[in-house]
C-alpha cells in the first residue's frame, strides 16, 4: 500500500530514553493544519497514496489532531497511527476520536516497553505511563481498531522478553499483533546508550525464547500475528525466520516532517546496508537493521549466507 509518512510534530508527552529524535527536536515548530492537508492532497493526487501514517512526536497532542482526522476521512484513504496511547486513557478523547474515524478502518501501533510498570515508566520517563497506556489501549480496543503492540528491544529489558510475551498474550487476544523492533541509536537513544543499546548476540537468545512461547501457543490453536523487525536473518536461527518481516526495505512513497519539503520515494534508514549483505543470498528477504548499527556495534558479526 502506498503510504504518506507524516510526522505532524515532534512534541511528545513522554521522553523515551531510546527515542531516535534529539532532545531539541521538540523545539521544532509542528506542521500547520494547512501544511498537513496540502501534503496529503498532493500525495494522493500525484502518487496515488492510499494510506496516511500519522507519527510524531506524539501525533494525538497536535492542536488540530481532530481536524486532521476529519480531512483524512473525507479523502477516503486509510489511516495509520503511531501513538503511546496516553491520550486514549481519557474516554472523552477516545469517544471523539472514534466519532470521526471508524475504528475498524484504523491501524494503530502502540509502543509498549515492559510488562513491569516500573521499567516501562523508567523508559518513558513518565510516571504512571504504564497504567495510562494500558487504559488507552483498552479504550481503543472497544472500538475495534486493528492494533499492534511494539516492543523496542533495549538493554534495560531484553532479558524480560519471554515473560513479556507471556504477559502480552494473556492481556490481548489473537487479533492484536505483536511487533519486536531493534532501535535506531540516534538522538536521545545515542545519549542513553548504556541503558538502551544492546548487542544482537546478547538479545537474540532471549528473543528466540520469546518466540518459543508463541510457537507453543500456535500448537494450541492460537493464530496471533508476530513480526520481528530490523533484525538481520544471519544472526537468527533459521527455525525462527518465519517471524522476520522484511518490510523495512520498502520505500516510503511520500514523506513529510517539520522543517522539510514534501519528499517522494524515500528509502528507509534500515535494511541490508552492510558489507556482508552485498552478496548474501538472503539480501532480498532480510530486513537488515538500522544504519546506526555501524557506529555502535561490531559489523563483523553479520555473515553472508550462501547455499551449499
Amino acid at each position: 500500500m502506498k503510504t504518506l509518512y507524516c510526522a505532524i510534530g515532534y512534541i511528545c508527552n513522554e521522553r523515551c530514553r531510546f527515542c531516535p529524535c534529539s532532545e531539541g527536536s521538540a523545539n521544532v515548530p509542528s506542521l500547520s493544519y494547512d501544511d498537513i492537508c496540502s501534503a496529503i492532497s498532493k500525495s494522493i493526487k500525484e502518487k496515488g497514496v492510499e494510506n496516511i501514517l500519522l507519527s510524531g512526536g506524539e501525533p494525538t497532542i497536535h492542536p488540530d489532531f481532530f481536524r486532521i482526522l476529519k480531512y483524512i476521512r473525507n479523502c477516503n484513504v486509510n489511516v495509520s497511527l503511531l501513538t503511546n496511547a496516553l491520550r486514549f486513557a481519557d474516554e472523552e478523547f477516545a469517544d471523539k476520536m472514534f466519532s470521526i474515524i471508524d475504528g475498524s478502518k484504523l491501524d494503530v501501533t502502540v509502543a509498549f516497553h515492559s510488562h513491569i510498570p516500573e521499567k516501562h515508566d523508567f523508559l518513558t520517563q513518565h510516571n504512571g505511563s504504564f497504567e495510562r497506556s494500558m487504559n488507552g489501549i483498552n479504550n481503543m480496543l472497544k472500538y475495534g481498531v486493528k492494533l499492534s503492540i511494539k516492543n523496542n528491544i533495549v538493554n534495560y529489558t531484553y532479558k524480560d522478553l519471554p515473560e513479556y510475551v507471556k504477559w502480552a498474550t494473556s492481556q490481548f487476544d489473537d487479533h492484536v499483533t505483536l511487533l519486536f523492533c531493534n532501535i535506531d541509536i540516534n538522538g536521545t537513544a545515542s545519549s542513553n546508550k548504556n541503558n538502551v543499546a544492546v548487542d544482537f548476540r546478547d538479545s537474540i537468545p532471549y528473543l528466540q525464547k520469546a518466540l518459543d512461547v508463541i510457537i507453543d501457543q500456535r500448537k494450541l490453536g492460537h493464530k496471533r500475528t508476530v513480526k520481528v523487525l530490523t533484525t538481520p536473518m544471519c544472526l537468527v536461527d533459521p527455525y525462527y525466520w518465519g517471524f522476520i518481516e522484511n518490510s523495512t526495505q520498502e520505500n516510503v512513497t511520500a514523506y513529510k516532517v517539520p522543517n522539510s519539503d514534501l519528499l517522494w520515494d524515500i528509502s528507509s534508514d534500515s535494511g541490508p546496508l552492510f558489507k556482508s549483505c552485498q552478496d548474501c543470498e538472503l539480501n532480498k528477504y532480510c530486513p537488515g537493521t538500522w544504519n546506526s548499527f555501524k557506529n555502535n556495534f561490531d559489523e563483523s558479526i553479520l555473515k553472508s549466507i550462501h547455499s551449499e
